[in-house]
């Protein structure tokens, strides 16, 4: 799954019928590791893939851009990437909304569509939509733990 996971967070915003080959490659990975006489052609993958614990694609890209924003915000990932992420600044006259210390900072829309993938744009989205317990975690095994538990229930339990 590495050469499926490389440079995914490319991916996050792609529509669904472009996302749709890399999840193509993942449902015959599946299809291989449970064997053809098990899943035939034409069964759904879905189950398989829940019982095999694996995230489906969109939800792989975002596990993975997570995870980079927490280690840049605990200053685990390189200077570079610490520089896009900026925690919002509280102002002066707190509201009942404020009090959430745990946001990012959006920055304004890009010009271009092509930018809003980058992780200056995409990162703060993904974490700020995150629940407040997963932001206020402290070491990367609880917050992947809790975040693919997270995205998990999300991707099949709807």
């Amino acid at each position: 799954f590495s050469k499926l996971d490389y440079c995914n967070g490319l991916f996050n915003g792609l529509p669904d019928y472009q996302l749709w080959k890399l999840q193509k490659v993942q449902n015959s990975c599946v299809r291989f590791l449970y064997g053809y006489k098990v899943l035939g052609n034409f069964d759904s993958v879905t189950p398989y893939l829940k019982q095999a614990h694996f995230l489906p694609i969109r939800y792989r890209i975002e596990y993975k851009l997570a995870s980079t924003v927490f280690k840049c915000l605990n200053n685990i990932a390189p200077t570079y990437l610490k520089d896009c992420i900026r925690v919002k600044c509280q102002p002066k006259k707190v509201l009942r909304t404020d009090e959430d210390y745990f946001l990012l900072e959006m920055p304004n829309a890009p010009r271009l569509n092509r930018t809003d993938r980058a992780l200056t744009f995409c990162g703060p989205a993904i974490w700020n939509k995150l629940p407040y317990n997963l932001r206020t975690c402290h070491s990367i095994s609880e917050f992947k733990k809790g975040l693919k538990t997270h995205l998990f229930s999300l991707a099949f339990d709807q």
